[in-house]
C-alpha cells in the first residue's frame, strides 16, 4: 500500500491529458482552491490508469479514495506554482527535452495520421508476404556509389561470394557472407518491399539502411501458412499501420531535411570513421569523471572540415568531436554500424533543431488540447522536482537500519535458480535440424547461432545476456531446465517465435542474497516508506490551508468498469 500511495500521487496526474468527454466535463466531483476535478477526467482517468495505482474496492468508498488520491496531485501542484517551480533548472530544461522529443513525434503522428487506416488491398497485398522468411547474404557497403558499383558487377555476372570478399564492409566478408534469416514484417518498409520483391537467386538493388548501403542476394524462400484471412484481419491491420505509419513519417522527415538543404559530405563522413575509437563493449561503459577529452583525436588539418550542411549551416568534424563528447556512452556512434552510425547520430540532433522550427511555423502550441498537454506536463515536472526538494531530499537510511531489515526479513532474499542460455531461433523445423547437426558435429554455438538465428526475433527474447528463473520464459521451461551440465544443449524444439535449441551457458543454484547485494533494494524500499510518512505529512497540512469541496452526489454517477489489480511486493 505504501508504493501505491507514493506512485499514484507522482504518475496519475500524467493521465490528464487524456481528452474528456463533453457532455460530462461540467459536472465537478471535487474541487480544490480554484481547481476543479471533473466527472469525465476522474472517468478518463480511472479506466486507463495502471491497474496497481487503484483502491482494493471499486464501491464509493473506493471512488473517495481514488479521487483522495487526485485531490492530493492538484494539492502537490498549487504548492509547486506557488513556490515558483515554472522558473526552476529542472523544469525548464525537462519543457526543452519534451517539446524536443514528445512534442516532436507528437506532431509527426499528426501530420500523417489521416493517412494511417489500411485499405483492404494493403491487407491482402501484407497477407501474401505474412508469414514469409527468406534466407540471404549481404554486401555491406558505405555509400551509395559503392553500392551501384558493386550491384552493377553482380548483374555482369561477378560471383556474389566472391564480390562480398573485395568489398563488403560487413563482418562476415572474409566468408563470402554467412546465410541470414529474413521474416517479413521485421524491416523497415523501404528495406523490406525491396528485399521481399526479389527472387530466389536474384540481388536486390542497393538498399539504404542505419548501418550504410545493402546489396542482398535472396538464397532461399519459404512460407509458413498464416490463419486465415479474417482470423488475421485484426493484427493485419495493427502491422500495416505501423508500417505505414514509419514510411509517411519518413517520408516527411525526407521532405523536412530537403526543404533544409540537408546534405551530407561523404568523403569526409568516412574521414570522422577513421577516427573512432574502437568499439567497447556495450556492457562495461566507461565513467565519464575518468575519460580525457576529447575523445576523438582529430588531426588539425581535418578539424574544419565539413560533415554535413542544412539551411547554409555546416557541422564540421571540430563540432562532430564535441558533440561526441557530451553524448552519453550509449549515443556516441560505434565503429561496427560503420558510417551510417554516424549519419544518424547527425540526423537525430539536426531534426531536433529542424522540427522545433518547423513546430513554431506550425502554431501547434496554440491549439488548446496541446497547450492544456504542455501545461499538464510543466505541472507534472514542477510536481516531481517539489517531491525531490521537499520529501526525498530529506530521507537519509542509517546502514544499521538497512542491516536490521535483511536480518529480520532473511527468506524475503532467497533466490530460486537462474540459469543463462545461448540461443538458435530459427523459421523452419528443417533449419533447426540442420543447425543441431552441425553442433553436434562440434562446430561453435556462437558460429551455428550466428549462421540460422533470425536475428530480430532472437533479439526480442533478451536471454543470451541475462539470467532467468524457471517461468520467465515459459518457452525455456521443459526443454531448458532439464539441462543437467553447462554446455550441453537441446534438441530443436517448437516455441510460441519458432524453432529454438538451446545452450546452457551458465547456472546459479538456489541461494539468499548477501547483504552487499541486497542493500540497493533495502535501501529504496526504507526510504519509500520513509517518504510516504513526509509526503502524508505534508499533504495534511496543505489540506488544512487549502479549501477543498466534494461533490460526493456527483461521484456517485460516475462509470468505471470493474477492473483487475495488480498486486505490488517488495521483493
Amino acid at each position: 500500500m505504501w508504493f501505491k500511495r507514493i506512485a499514484s500521487v507522482l504518475w496519475i496526474p500524467m493521465l490528464f491529458m487524456l481528452s474528456c468527454s463533453k457532455n460530462r466535463d461540467e459536472i465537478l466531483v471535487a474541487k480544490i482552491k480554484d481547481r476543479t476535478i471533473s466527472l469525465s477526467t476522474y472517468e478518463n482517468t480511472f479506466v486507463t490508469v495502471d491497474p496497481k495505482f487503484l483502491p482494493d474496492t471499486q464501491d464509493l468508498e473506493g471512488l473517495k479514495e481514488f479521487l483522495s488520491t487526485m485531490i492530493d496531485r492538484e494539492l502537490m501542484a498549487l504548492k509547486a506554482d506557488e513556490l515558483g517551480y515554472d522558473k526552476d533548472e529542472y523544469v525548464v530544461a525537462g519543457m526543452q527535452a519534451f517539446k524536443q522529443v514528445g512534442l516532436q513525434a507528437g506532431y509527426l503522428k499528426i501530420k500523417v495520421a489521416d493517412k494511417l487506416e489500411p485499405t483492404e488491398k494493403e491487407l491482402k497485398e501484407y497477407y501474401k508476404k505474412h508469414g514469409t522468411n527468406l534466407q540471404v547474404k549481404q554486401i555491406l557497403l558505405d555509400t551509395k556509389d559503392e553500392a551501384e558499383a558493386v550491384y552493377d558487377l553482380l548483374q555482369e555476372g561477378s560471383d556474389f561470394e566472391s564480390v562480398c570478399r573485395e568489398y563488403s564492409k560487413g563482418p562476415d566478408a572474409e566468408e563470402g557472407g554467412r546465410i541470414i534469416n529474413a521474416v517479413y514484417g521485421t524491416f523497415p518498409p523501404r528495406f523490406q518491399n525491396e528485399l521481399f520483391a526479389t527472387k530466389v537467386g536474384d540481388v536486390t538493388h542497393p538498399i539504404l539502411s542505419q548501418y550504410g548501403w545493402f546489396v542482398i542476394k535472396v538464397v532461399k524462400e519459404s512460407r509458413t501458412p498464416p490463419n486465415p484471412f479474417k482470423e488475421e484481419r485484426e493484427n493485419l491491420t495493427k502491422l500495416v499501420r505501423m508500417q505505414k505509419q514509419i514510411r509517411l513519417t519518413q517520408d516527411m522527415s525526407d521532405d523536412i531535411r530537403a526543404r533544409h538543404g540537408f546534405e551530407f559530405f561523404e568523403d569526409n563522413i568516412k574521414t570522422a570513421f577513421s577516427y573512432l575509437p574502437a568499439d567497447r563493449p556495450l556492457t562495461s561503459p566507461p565513467v565519464r569523471s575518468t575519460e580525457v577529452y576529447p575523445l576523438l583525436r582529430i588531426a588539425p588539418e581535418d578539424l574544419d572540415q565539413p560533415l554535413v550542411t542544412y539551411d547554409e549551416k555546416f557541422i564540421t568534424m571540430k563540432d562532430f568531436s564535441d558533440l561526441y563528447d557530451r553524448a552519453s556512452f550509449f549515443q556516441r556512434p560505434r565503429r561496427q554500424s560503420r558510417l551510417g552510425d554516424i549519419k544518424k547520430f547527425l540526423v537525430d540532433i539536426i531534426m531536433n533543431e529542424l522540427i522545433t522550427y518547423e513546430l513554431e511555423e506550425s502554431g501547434i502550441e496554440d491549439e488548446p488540447e496541446v497547450a492544456a498537454m504542455l501545461n499538464r506536463k510543466r505541472e507534472q515536472l514542477m510536481v516531481d522536482k517539489l517531491f525531490q526538494d521537499l520529501v526525498d531530499k530529506q530521507a537519509v537510511i542509517n546502514p544499521r537500519d538497512i542491516e536490521q531489515y535483511y536480518n529480520d526479513n532473511l527468506e524475503q532474499f532467497r533466490r530460486a535458480e537462474e540459469r543463462r542460455f545461448g540461443i538458435i531461433l530459427t523459421g523452419s523445423r528443417a533449419d533447426a535440424q540442420l543447425a543441431h547437426r552441425r553442433l553436434s558435429k562440434g562446430l561453435p554455438f556462437e558460429r551455428v547461432a550466428e549462421q540460422f538465428n533470425v536475428q530480430e526475433l532472437a533479439a526480442q527474447m533478451q536471454a543470451t545476456d541475462r539470467f532467468m528463473t524457471k517461468g520467465e520464459q515459459e518457452d525455456f521451461d521443459e526443454q531448458g531446465f532439464t539441462l543437467k551440465n553447462v554446455g550441453d544443449f537441446t534438441e530443436p524444439f517448437d516455441s510460441s517465435r519458432g524453432w529454438l535449441i538451446l545452450k546452457l551457458y551458465e547456472r546459479r543454484p538456489e541461494r539468499i542474497l548477501p547483504l552487499t547485494d541486497a542493500t540497493h533494494d533495502i535501501n529504496h524500499y526504507l526510504k519509500t516508506l520513509a517518504n510516504d510518512e513526509r509526503l502524508n505529512e505534508l499533504l495534511q497540512k496543505w489540506r488544512e490551508e487549502v479549501p477543498i469541496t466534494i461533490y460526493e452526489k456527483n461521484l456517485k454517477k460516475a462509470k468505471v468498469d470493474k477492473r483487475p489489480q495488480r498486486g505490488v511486493r517488495f521483493n
